[in-house]
């Protein structure tokens, strides 16, 4: 089962390179560490990196001010934010499959330094095993923060579910949130197709998981469907949010309001849970 999800991971390395255009820490030097160590498969598109820089800082920004700092990272691919986070004093821990995790290990040793703050460990989302070896990190008394960036939208609704569902289990013993950008509907599939924004990972694409039909349709539909898991107290925030933000529209040439609509159209939700012993 676990390999039908490796193939997810070029997405990764898909983002790193769009990241480059951004201002975000680290990001030109874990591209190039993955351009030499890793696939060559992958199509890069720079007209990605304002979704990608958008994101990123919104999640960052909402994440700031929980006040928050102990950190549940899912799928973290080879974003550089655990390192971030964990060298300004966050307990931070990272879960990614294990070819990921391992890779992120060694790159980190290779061209950054692991501290103390920050631990990576193997894992499947899908799995609620795989939370517990992440708990023994964790402060029980302390509330907990998870976060993830393009995880759901590869997974179909029977297995979001099951992801939201382990998370609204963890969030239950510490209290705490979740933040995701993955709750991103149907409709910004459609403005990027009207940009010409292509996302295509490869050049087949046959062996990828692009679930596009398992999409969200609007904010009701995202109410309703984690609603009916125990979310109840959802926020609702758009990468609009942050365009003033965002370095990269300089940086990849275009008009700086070429991506307003998509911008407008990308969600990021922040589901807030009480905790069964610190609320």
């Amino acid at each position: 089962m676990l390999k039908s999800y490796e193939s997810v991971s070029d997405t990764a390395i898909r983002t790193a390179y769009a990241r480059t255009f951004s201002d975000i820490p680290y990001s030109k030097e874990t591209y190039e560490w993955l351009r030499k160590n890793c696939s060559e498969e992958v199509i890069l598109n720079k007209l990605l990196a304002p979704e990608m820089e958008a994101r990123y800082k919104l999640i960052d920004k909402l994440l700031k001010e929980t006040g928050i700092t102990q950190i549940l990272e899912l799928a973290s691919g080879y974003s550089s934010r655990g390192l971030i986070f964990s060298e300004n004093g966050y307990h931070y821990v990272e879960m990614d499959l294990e070819g990921v995790s391992n890779n992120k290990k060694r790159m980190i040793n290779e061209i950054f330094k692991m501290n103390d703050n920050l631990n990576i460990v193997s894992g499947n989302a899908l799995n609620i095993e795989d939370y517990y070896k992440c708990n023994k990190f964790f402060s029980d008394n302390q509330k907990l923060a998870i976060i993830n960036e393009g995880l759901l939208r590869y997974l179909t609704f029977d297995e979001k579910r099951k992801v939201a569902q382990n998370i609204y289990q963890e969030l239950k013993k510490y209290g705490g949130v979740w933040i995701t950008c993955d709750v991103t509907p149907m409709k910004y599939i459609e403005v990027q197709n009207k940009l010409n924004i292509s996302t295509k990972i490869n050049k087949d694409d046959k062996s990828l998981r692009q679930n596009l039909n398992d999409r969200f349709l609007d904010e009701e539909h995202i109410r309703k469907f984690f609603g009916e898991i125990g979310f109840n107290d959802i926020e609702i925030h758009h990468d609009i949010e942050v365009k003033a933000e965002l370095k990269s529209l300089d940086s990849i040439g275009m008009d700086k309001d070429y991506f307003d609509e998509l911008l407008k159209n990308g969600y990021v939700a922040i589901f807030k849970v009480q905790g069964d012993n610190n609320g």
